[in-house]
């Protein structure tokens, strides 16, 4: 999670950030905080992690 994306934003409620990195689509999952992890990274269908702090070296889009 070192490595720097720039996030854009989707119009799926349930994985509202996406981006590519090194060919693959990534997605951002929301979950349903306290009692899950805040984010899940999803590349293409499978889940690799999930955490609570948004990574320094991603960006997210504007509002």
């Amino acid at each position: 999670m070192n490595q720097k994306l720039e996030w854009v934003k989707t119009t799926d409620v349930l994985h509202p950030l996406r981006t590519k990195a090194d060919g693959q689509e990534l997605r951002i999952r929301i979950g349903d905080f306290p009692e899950e992890s805040m984010y899940t990274l999803l590349v293409g269908e499978q889940e690799v992690a999930q955490f609570d702090d948004w990574p320094k070296a991603w960006s997210r889009p504007k509002k």
